[in-house]
């Protein structure tokens, strides 16, 4: 996710509040800035003519109190400078952002995954009312969406941003974000390792994930399954799952499994949320008499394959902590088989090998999900 806010392709370094707070908090952020506006006061070959300086706050609170937010989230940077590199109030210009649609529309042009992507686009792009937009991205799905928005990309639009402006004479500078004409001076150096540094933090905010769950379909064919789900990266996770079956279901009639599955997965959006593809494999050791004819077993060499999968996420309750999951693959399976005759101490009297192409995972799993906060 882009968390650099652009007006006319200047870079605008944000410097991100806690939920709620206006304090600034010493950091090595700020530590840096800083140090970069007093080496830019020192150098004889630029010179500062202002220093812009912008408090938003993300949409999701009122509007009144976000408003007031970015009035002192501007302020308090505004302060924060003035006492430490020395600048006058007439070389800055502060400005109230208010809530901040424009990043959050931004982030989403530019690829940030959300569950309703397009429609939450067209809601910004048609509906002017601030309060009215959240009614209607709330009524998508009942507020998931909206939760999901206010957890991994609001966090980056509560702060208060600055553009150092840099020119041979003083211009006039406009307060409204839209028609700002600045030139960039700060070194590339610095603006690279500063918005590494903030995607890097973007990344720590968001938590890890991990699920417990359980096929439904196979648990309905008397097979014992429990998996688990793990993210490896923000748009990864491992899916594995394990079956076992020791059931004799009559004298006659046999099921016993030993099996795992495991799968890789890819999210477009938010990892165990909305659709995903997978790639899995599977190693199963079977002992099945499913008619008369007879009793087929591995002979000490266990059925495997691969395949892909396409399936759907879905979460519920107030931390939509529960979950059902739908998915569907197809693949392949090589496997050799001893077949005796299915009777008591039946004997041996076929053995052979073949292959399998058609449906290799289906599913539906409920599951539990917990977020974990991220290891600094």
């Amino acid at each position: 996710m882009d968390s650099v806010y652009y007006s006319h392709n200047t870079s605008i370094i944000p410097v991100v509040f806690r939920v709620n707070k206006y304090d600034l908090q010493p950091n090595s952020q700020l530590d840096t800035i800083v140090q970069e506006l007093r080496s830019l006061q020192s150098d004889t070959t630029v010179r500062i003519a202002r220093v812009w300086i912008g408090g938003s706050a993300s949409p999701e609170g009122p509007l009144d109190w976000n408003y007031r937010l970015g009035e002192y989230r501007s302020q308090a940077l505004a302060r924060y400078l003035s006492q430490q590199v020395g600048f006058r109030q007439e070389q800055m210009e502060v400005v109230n952002l208010g809530e901040d649609w424009y990043s959050f529309e931004l982030a989403l042009k530019h690829g940030a995954q959300i569950p309703y992507r397009e429609e939450v686009l067209a809601i910004l792009q048609r509906e002017p009312d601030a309060a009215q937009r959240k009614q209607q991205i709330i009524a998508l799905d009942g507020g998931h969406t909206w939760h999901r928005i206010i957890h991994d990309l609001f966090p980056p639009f509560r702060n208060a941003r600055l553009a150092i402006v840099c020119h041979e004479q003083p211009r006039v500078i406009s307060a409204a974000p839209a028609r700002l004409s600045l030139y960039r001076c700060a070194k590339p150096e610095f603006r690279s390792m500063l918005f590494s540094t903030l995607l890097r933090r973007d990344e720590e905010k968001r938590p890890w994930h991990l699920a417990v769950k359980s096929n439904l379909l196979v648990l309905a064919a008397t097979v014992a399954n429990a998996g688990v789900e793990v993210e490896l990266w923000s748009h990864g996770t491992l899916d594995i799952p394990v079956f076992y079956s020791p059931y004799d279901l009559t004298p006659t009639r046999k099921l016993r499994v030993l099996a795992t599955q495991p799968e890789l997965r890819w999210w477009p959006g938010s990892v165990m949320q909305g659709h995903f593809v997978g790639l899995h494999t599977h190693v199963v050791g079977f002992n099945v008499a499913l008619n008369d004819k007879g009793r087929y077993q591995d002979p000490n060499h266990a059925l495997w394959g691969m395949g892909v999968s396409y399936g759907y996420a879905l979460s519920w309750g107030k931390s939509k902590q529960w979950g059902v999951e739908f998915t569907l693959g197809v693949g392949f399976a090589e496997y050799d088989y001893d077949v005796y005759r299915n009777r008591p101490d039946g004997p041996l009297f076929k053995s052979g090998s073949d292959w399998y192409w058609g449906i290799t995972r289906a599913g539906i799993s409920l599951s539990y999900k917990w977020a974990f906060p991220r290891k600094r």
